[in-house]
């Protein structure tokens, strides 16, 4: 992984800062051969797609302007950008700063972060940067800070906001009576359940008996539920049918004038989206697999894109969580947070509990994307887990056991010392339970680091040998799956693997393997998604299954297109949602009870030739 995308992150950004044309800047113009350009310096991690967006233009009018970008733009570079009627009409000058200004100082605590600091100062990272643009280099305690006084106009930037209209007030509109019917006989509005309402403030809010909106609309003395349309009756001379009739007159007038006066108005939807990711910024070194939430977050970026592209616009909030209780909590405590409609993340298992709490207390919709142990699944309608987790996996594997591999020969391989809590012994134990249960017969064998074990008593000669490790950690198995290899020409051996056993280079038998992941990535797709990723962030691409970049992309888009269709309450008509087209996946979300939360139904089968 490069450092550019890190370097951009660790600039201080918590919020998704897309380059778009009309930021407020004042740019040096020069005329090269009789034609006027911008004269501009790439930003960190700014790409040449990036460049283009902000000016207006294109990417192929900015490359001939500037030959010598062609492998690519560097941070600091300055190249020439050709001045068009839109980017001359978009690119506004910069309001002059004022004349002095008054700072304090603050000395940084331990393990005190630039978001806590522009939050108690009420500035904005760009501002804290600015003037102490020493803490790119590091941020450690003892720093001190030069800290601009807050002033009336400052506002935290923590978020990228995006124009919208705002949306006419609702009114109830009345339900016409028979022609027949009194002034005396009951008549209908229709109301449209909310969070947290209850049928008695429903019936307070009309000034109606309890017996008689249950009259009208069975089953509702039972429960109600958010969206429901319910059957208000009011007679006619009553207060309520006036006002409303007075509502509904004003609004279809003012309708009809701004119909009539207004130009048409597209309206944009805006979509709040927070991310809580792992990047390590703090860090003064940190793991390589690290480097994978950076590329999820990179994909997911470009989903966004793709989508402001067709009018929808969003606010984003990106914290860096570390690997640190502290750092997430410090994250669920910003305010912002509770009004997004959608969290994505933790990273880490032990981190769900504490988001998932969040998400129910504050009724936010939030994908888990990594893990599949999410202890509360069925008792927190707001959770999405990506991962299927162990009894829908082993759901798919029993069906295959009765059809495809139906005649074959079960091997338990069981390592010793392994964790109770592996992965691999939780799905190996659940299924030896299954199989138990249905009287089917299969091998165990036992194995200790001493050996590389002696598989030719356990397998059948003229049978299909499925071997199932008690472990899902490679660095345990490699040695046995190394030597499984020997027993491939006498036998017909093949190893129930794990996704991520793919990105080993060691020689091994044919296996197979269950993951959410298409084995064959959509090839009218990724081609087009390589050509994006690297005109807009001019890295390499990584080689890792599943690819991270991908999984954020396909995930994000998902979710992105449910919103925009439905409102943050999508949850109530996912199901009935056709797929939504994936790259390398193809979420089906279902739940088991209406207070659970949502779990991904999409097992696919993979299969790997010996090497």
């Amino acid at each position: 992984m490069k450092k550019q995308l890190a370097n951009y992150i660790l600039a201080g950004f918590l919020i998704l800062t897309f380059s778009l044309a009309g930021q407020n800047h004042n740019y040096p113009t020069k005329k090269v051969n009789g034609i006027e350009y911008y004269v501009y310096t790439v930003q960190v991690s700014e790409g040449l797609f990036a460049v283009a967006r902000k000016f207006d233009t294109t990417p192929d009018e900015v490359s001939k302007a500037n030959p010598y970008i062609k492998n690519g733009l560097k941070a600091g570079q300055e190249i020439l950008v050709p001045i068009t009627n839109k980017s001359a009409k978009n690119i506004k000058p910069e309001t002059p700063a004022k004349a002095t200004l008054q700072f304090t100082q603050h000395k940084v605590e331990k393990k005190q972060t630039v978001f806590a600091i522009c939050q108690k100062y009420n500035i904005s990272q760009e501002e804290l940067i600015k003037y102490n643009p020493e803490i790119e280099k590091g941020f450690k305690e003892g720093l001190i800070l030069r800290i601009p006084v807050a002033r009336k106009d400052t506002k935290p930037a923590v978020k990228e906001t995006a124009p919208t209209v705002a949306a006419a007030p609702a009114v109830a509109k009345p339900i016409s009576t028979p022609a027949a019917a009194t002034s005396k006989s009951p008549q209908f509005t229709t109301h449209t359940v909310k969070q947290d309402e209850t049928l008695f403030s429903i019936c307070k809010r009309y000034n109606v008996e309890i017996k008689d909106v249950v009259k009208a609309n069975p089953g509702s003395e039972i429960k109600i539920a958010v969206g429901t349309d319910l059957k208000i009756p009011l007679k006619s001379d009553s207060p309520k049918v006036k006002e409303l009739k007075n509502e509904t007159a004003k609004a279809e007038s003012k309708a009809v004038v701004e119909k009539q006066v207004a130009p048409k108005v597209i309206e944009k939807k805006m979509i709040r989206i927070a991310f809580l990711l792992p990047f390590m910024l703090d860090q003064a070194t940190k793991e390589a697999k690290f480097d994978r939430f950076i590329n999820f977050y990179s994909g997911a970026l470009l989903a966004i894109e793709q989508a402001k592209d067709k009018g929808i616009s969003f606010e984003i909030y990106t914290f860096d969580t570390d690997n640190s209780d502290e750092k997430l909590s410090e994250a669920l405590a910003s305010p912002e947070l509770k009004s997004v409609d959608l969290l994505i993340g933790p990273a880490f298992t032990n981190h769900v509990p504490m988001v998932s709490n969040f998400a129910k207390e504050n009724k936010i919709n939030t994908l888990i994307p990594f893990t599949g142990k999410v202890s509360d699944i069925d008792e927190n309608p707001y959770l999405f887990q990506f991962n299927p987790g162990t009894d829908t996996e082993l759901s798919y594997l029993m069906e295959l056991l009765s059809g495809k591999y139906k005649n074959t020969h079960i091997v338990f391989a069981e390592i010793q010392g392994v964790n109770p809590l592996d992965d691999g012994k939780l799905k190996a134990d659940a299924l030896r339970k299954e199989l138990t249960k249905g009287r089917k017969t299969f091998s165990t064998i036992e194995l200790s680091g001493s050996s590389n074990g002696d598989f030719a008593g356990v397998l059948k000669k003229g049978e299909k040998n499925l071997i199932v490790f008690n472990t899902d950690k490679f660095q345990s198995v490699s040695s046995y799956i190394n030597s499984l290899s020997l027993y491939a020409p006498n036998f017909d051996v093949t190893v129930l693997g794990q996704y991520s056993w793919r990105n080993q280079a060691e020689k091994t038998p044919k296996s197979i393997y269950l993951s959410p992941f298409i084995s064959t990535m959509n090839i009218g797709l990724i081609g087009e998604f390589n050509k994006k990723f690297d005109q807009y962030y001019g890295k390499d691409l990584t080689n890792e299954s599943p690819r991270y970049d991908v999984l954020g992309y396909d995930l994000t888009n998902y979710f992105i297109t449910l919103i925009s269709k439905y409102g943050s309450k999508f949850g109530t008509k996912i199901s009935s949602t056709s797929s939504i087209t994936g790259i390398q996946s193809q979420p089906l979300f279902e739940r088991n009870a209406p207070d659970a939360g949502f779990i991904n139904q999409r097992v696919y089968l993979g299969e790997d030739k010996a090497r």
